[in-house]
């Protein structure tokens, strides 16, 4: 086994504060016996020297991509690592080009895992790395910087959370998902934890939730649900809300729109108020409680074109004698105004 063996291995065991010395032996040393000490000290001593630097994430090492996986808390959705995406394939082809500018973080995996790391922040790269990997004779080595700190959960998601804030690179959509993960692994118990984590406004945290929990039947509206915009959430949400079944029905044409509408018509189709087109016409709705000596007789309501008339002083027996009361009414009524009754 090597001397990089050596490090390599006693680097990845638990750091402690000392490190237990070899016996030093009784009388005088040889040569060689003390070159082999001196040796061996060295050699503890860097290995301590890299166990400080490995917690504090100093540690830069040149690994198979295979073996970095994700966790559970991977905030890129998969339309942002596709080579369908013009975007990702220029940043892939560049990497080719120039190289890795830019390690990606990593920790040790948690076990029971299949790789012996996993990602911290760097997805895009290592999506791309991993595919060169495969493309590139003798294969395309990722370079990670190693952070045992990240094995706390809450500190991982945020340093993910940091390094996307840092260059706005995360869509809504994708913002809005890693904080309904984050509320849904408990690892914060509301929108307002999140917010003091943050430092961003909780009602902004609410918006970037409420894009992400639209119905599945929205986002494929979209197309792309990275090109949602975050100023869209209110009124998306309140469409939802207020007029469900026509907002999922505009969604469903939407979705099969040919050619594919931009965001914006899509956002404005989705929020519009209802119309004829909808086959749910707008109707006056009226209602009014009819009262004597601040008593209420009855209440009497137009909806959607029908009536409804609630008495509210009269016994069940009466009942049916207002019925028919009413009923006369009505077919006098309908009669001299040229209506039919059936």
């Amino acid at each position: 086994m090597s001397k990089r063996d050596d490090i390599t291995r006693a680097l990845m065991e638990p750091s402690s504060s000392t490190a237990p010395s070899a016996p030093r032996p009784a009388g005088p040393m040889s040569f060689v016996a003390r070159a082999g000490q001196q040796a061996a000290g060295g050699l503890a001593a860097e290995i301590e020297r890299l166990k400080a630097e490995r917690n504090e994430g100093s540690v830069i090492l040149r690994l198979d991509p295979e073996s970095v996986g994700l966790t559970e808390f991977a905030n890129r959705h998969e339309l942002s690592l596709s080579t369908n995406d013009e975007t990702f394939r220029a940043f892939k082809e560049n990497i080719r080009t120039h190289g890795q500018d830019t390690p990606v973080r990593v920790r040790p995996a948690s076990q029971p895992s299949k790789t012996a790391y996993q990602l911290v922040e760097g997805h895009r790269r290592h999506a791309a790395i991993l595919l060169l990997n495969k493309e590139v004779d003798g294969g395309f080595p990722i370079l990670a910087r190693l952070d045992a700190k990240a094995s706390d959960a809450k500190d991982l998601v945020l340093k993910m959370y940091r390094e996307n804030a840092e260059r706005q690179d995360l869509s809504a959509f994708e913002i809005g998902g890693m904080f309904a993960q984050w509320l849904r692994n408990g690892l914060y118990k509301s929108q307002r934890d999140i917010s003091a984590a943050t430092h961003m406004h909780e009602t902004t945290v609410g918006q970037y939730v409420a894009i992400a929990e639209l119905p599945a039947e929205i986002i494929a509206a979209f197309r792309d649900p990275r090109a949602i915009s975050l100023r869209w959430s209110k009124d998306l949400a309140k469409a939802c809300r207020d007029r469900m079944k026509v907002t999922l029905g505009r969604a469903a044409k939407l979705a099969k729109a040919d050619p594919v509408p931009d965001a914006e018509a899509v956002y404005r189709a989705l929020t519009a108020m209802p119309s004829t087109s909808d086959g749910r016409p707008r109707r006056s709705k009226l209602s009014e409680s009819v009262k004597v000596d601040d008593k209420v007789l009855f209440t009497i309501a137009l909806k959607g074109g029908r009536f409804t008339l609630n008495p509210k002083q009269l016994k069940e027996e009466e009942l049916p004698a207002l019925y028919e009361d009413l009923k006369a009414y009505a077919h006098r009524w309908l009669k001299e105004r040229g209506g039919t009754v059936k």
